[in-house]
């Protein structure tokens, strides 16, 4: 199985953060739910821009970076950031820690495909000395950029991570782990700053702190802030935000359809709840999940799929993906329903909405959220798009 999957298997967490950033508050005061600004996208593709938005909550999710001890200043036009610059992020013990950064870091290592992508979109692929964890194939318009870093197969191990020298380490939760690179504190005693992933499972317990599209929004924003890329961070996360309230604007005298996130892991489906990253993505593309409400992350039947009854099911796939030793990995996926007979009188099957869904689009999607987002949006929703 994929990182990512192995990744969501063991945390389906995330914690409130405890910090606000400072710019994030400036573009996110005024916008609640999944909302933000403005016309119709085209179709999810791998050239079209993919960052985030505000999260299906009630109320916007605090900031993973704090900025009061860096004060922010406006040079010709663009937000700035003062360094000394002190941001939240967490250990292993899902502990919020504070790093301070004396200047924008030289010598980056990034690990997994969401903060790689990040960094190379930020135009920053000349900070990157090293690179590893992919769960697929690069973006199309960031391949250009990709192909000038050194790109490893796999995490390296911590002596090779020391040989490198880097200064700052963005990763995922898991990579903190004894078994690979040991916790943040190891680093940061040798001034390497580190930053977690806010949705890699870094913060506890998903009933209390979902995963949302908030949180990739905000990786975004204080990875901007670190850099001292502020204007093109906040670009990238306010496309999305416009893309966010054309649909919900298209929602608002409309009812939503009622949709399942499924996961066939062979007898029973994980379901994708409001807690988690991807139902979270499926509520801001317009779904109204029935089932994984709030608090609810268990597994579900076969049963419990006909008496709930979508109007859509998404079923997950990731490379690799297999059941029962079939490889399921693409569109196949949707064969796992409607290939089997048990499900034939779900309206979802009849009426040909069964559909696959990329995990890499809801999970730390990092620059692949708002094709996500549109995945869902467009096949619920295909006469907002024409």
């Amino acid at each position: 199985m994929a990182e990512k999957s192995k990744e969501e298997n063991k945390n389906e967490s995330t914690e409130k953060i405890l910090a606000v950033l400072t710019a994030s508050a400036l573009l996110l005061g005024t916008l609640s739910a999944c909302g933000g600004a403005s016309s119709a996208s085209s179709k999810p593709s791998s050239e079209s821009s993919a960052f985030v938005s505000p999260s299906s909550a009630s109320e916007p999710e605090p900031s993973a970076a704090s900025s009061s001890e860096a004060s922010q200043t406006e040079a010709a036009g663009e937000k700035r950031t003062e360094y000394p610059l002190t941001i939240t992020t967490y250990n292993y013990e899902e502990e919020p820690v504070e790093v301070t950064f004396e200047k924008a870091p030289e010598r980056v290592y990034a690990h997994c495909q969401d903060n790689i992508e990040i960094l190379l979109a930020l135009g920053l692929a000349d900070r990157i000395i090293c690179a590893s964890g992919l769960d697929g194939e690069v973006r199309a318009d960031l391949s250009d950029e990709f192909a000038k870093i050194d790109y490893r197969d796999s995490l390296v191990s911590k002596e090779e991570m020391l040989a490198l020298e880097p200064d700052f380490i963005t990763a995922w939760y898991s990579t903190f782990s004894d078994k690979r690179l040991g916790d943040v504190d190891f680093w940061q005693e040798r001034d390497i700053n580190t930053y977690m992933a806010l949705n890699s499972g870094c913060t506890g317990p998903a009933a209390d702190n979902p995963r949302t599209v908030e949180n990739e929004c905000q990786d975004i924003l204080t990875l901007g802030m670190i850099f001292d890329v502020q204007d093109r961070a906040e670009a990238l996360v306010e496309e999305i935000h416009s893309e966010l309230e054309n649909i919900e604007k298209y929602l608002t005298d409309r009812d939503r359809l009622s949709v399942a996130v499924l996961e066939d892991e062979g007898g029973s489906y994980r379901v994708y709840g409001e807690d988690t990253r991807g139902g979270d993505v499926a509520i801001c593309g317009g779904a109204e999940l029935c089932v994984g409400k709030h608090g609810e992350n268990g597994n579900i039947s076969a049963e419990d799929l006909i008496a709930a009854n979508p109007d859509a099911i998404f079923m997950v796939w990731y490379d690799g993906y297999t059941v029962g030793d079939v490889d399921y990995a693409g569109e196949q996926a949707v064969e796992l329903i409607t290939e089997n007979p048990v499900f034939s009188s779900l309206d979802a099957v009849q009426n040909g909405r069964v559909y696959p869904i990329n995990l890499m689009y809801i999970y730390c999607s990092g620059m692949n959220t708002l094709d996500g987002v549109l995945t869902f949006a467009q096949d619920l929703y295909p006469e907002l798009y024409q």
